[in-house]
């Protein structure tokens, strides 16, 4: 069903440059009238000659269309906006830092020390477990929340039964599969129409951004 959404995108661009460079009525154009009637038949997608779509040379912007679910799909992309001119390409993009807490315990002196505290907790119904790596390993993790304010009652709560907790912050991103096309005319850009045709068919987000950020996937 995406790649149905994504052949819809490319016909909606060619259907779009027409329209911005086909001659306007109000011009004097010389039309021969054919002496018989060529009849239409149906053209397919795959049929249709690259996009003659003129790149101004200032300025000039990149449009980016994601986030894609995978690779393929990005890359199928990419390959039918190559073949129709244009200069494109998959990329990753950071998404949003995300934020969690964990309560803990700092790591101990020795393992055993270590156990015999997580015992302690495990008996008072207290859930628990020892960090086997990173730069807490050897200390023990009570629990990790995706709200401050979660991770602090707990503190509290743990504080009011004798037991010493601190709080550590964790902030994580990871990145994201767009399709970039770069040099995209301000002309093209004018207005909203060129953004929702690109993104017909496929719940996508569109960002416009300075050709300079244009980086390749690896």
């Amino acid at each position: 069903m995406r790649t149905f959404a994504i052949l819809l995108i490319l016909a909606n661009l060619a259907y779009l440059s027409w329209n911005i460079y086909a001659p306007r009525e109000s011009e004097a154009v010389m039309v021969r009238t054919p002496g018989r009637q060529a009849s239409r038949s149906l053209e397919l997608l795959s049929e249709v000659e690259k996009l003659d779509i003129p790149v101004l040379m200032e300025p000039l912007t990149c449009i980016s269309l994601g986030v894609f679910n995978n690779t393929a799909e990005s890359d199928f992309l990419v390959s039918a906006l190559l073949e129709r001119g244009l200069q494109a390409s998959a990329e990753l993009l950071p998404s949003a830092e995300t934020a969690n807490f964990r309560v803990y315990m700092p790591p101990f002196n020795s393992e055993t020390a270590a156990r015999q505290t997580l015992q302690t907790l495990q008996e008072n119904e207290i859930e628990s477990f020892i960090i086997s790596s990173g730069d807490l390993s050897g200390g023990i993790s009570l629990g990790l929340f995706s709200q401050q304010a979660l991770a602090l009652a707990l503190q509290e709560r743990l504080a009011g039964q004798g037991f010493a907790t601190s709080i550590q912050d964790i902030v994580t991103a990871s990145n994201e599969i767009w399709v970039t096309i770069k040099g995209l005319s301000q002309v093209l850009l004018e207005g909203s129409e060129l953004l929702d045709l690109l993104s017909e068919g496929l719940e996508l987000e569109v960002i416009e951004k300075p050709c300079e950020t244009f980086a390749s996937r690896q």
